[in-house]
């Protein structure tokens, strides 16, 4: 998954937890906030937190589902060219448990259809004197690889999209824990502002262990 970018981390952790003022005369309010800086080591923390058993399994979800659309996608390509009705009778060939020798048959025509079109465009488009027939034909099949290729396109953009999704959504969760542990650890030592450590040049308190103890 994507290394999360420091600069952005690094904004969102800068808590500002605001100041309660008293005026001269008045009975004491809360305690005010300590503005003193904090940082955390994102980069430390970020590398626990992949050791951890719920992140390994995350990874884990992440990868089957990107190995499932990437078989899907195959799938799709070695079909291509197959009609709507095709496609509907060859996934129902491939769900019967057992097929008898015919449908194996027929399933291998329909699987090498796609190969055997392609073959027979890029055989035709090498004839150097085409009849009639020829002509229509190879205009037939570059519509088909055409409208095939467009398809498979979107097909393939809306996976890549979904996987998108379900990475931001990890990450987005992933970041939303950290933050949380970084403002109650933040909080809990009167600090009012905290930075990644690659922001420090020196100075501040490392919250760094305290954040690691909050997540675990």
């Amino acid at each position: 998954m994507q290394t999360w970018k420091a600069a952005g981390l690094a904004a969102a952790l800068v808590v500002g937890l605001g100041l309660v003022t008293t005026l001269p005369g008045q009975a004491q309010g809360p305690k005010k906030t300590d503005l003193s800086v904090g940082f955390v080591d994102l980069g430390l923390v970020t590398e626990q937190i992949k050791q951890t058993d719920s992140w390994r399994n995350e990874l884990k979800k992440f990868e089957d589902t990107k190995a499932r659309l990437r078989d899907e996608i195959d799938g799709l390509t070695k079909v291509r060219y197959l009609t709507k009705a095709e496609r509907e009778e060859y996934k129902n060939l491939r769900a019967k448990p057992k097929a008898s020798d015919s449908e194996k048959e027929r399933i291998g025509k329909l699987e090498r259809k796609s190969e055997d079109m392609d073959q027979e465009y890029m055989q035709l488009g090498q004839t150097e004197k085409l009849s009639d027939q020829q002509i229509a034909r190879v205009k037939e099949l570059k519509d088909v690889r055409e409208r095939a290729l467009a398809e498979l396109q979107t097909e393939a953009e809306n996976r890549a999209q979904q996987l998108q999704g379900i990475e931001a959504g990890v990450l987005d969760t992933l970041q939303k824990k950290v933050l949380q542990a970084v403002e109650k650890v933040s909080q809990n030592k009167g600090l009012g502002i905290v930075f990644d450590r690659s922001t420090v040049l020196f100075g501040g308190v490392d919250l760094t262990p305290d954040v690691l103890k909050q997540l675990k």
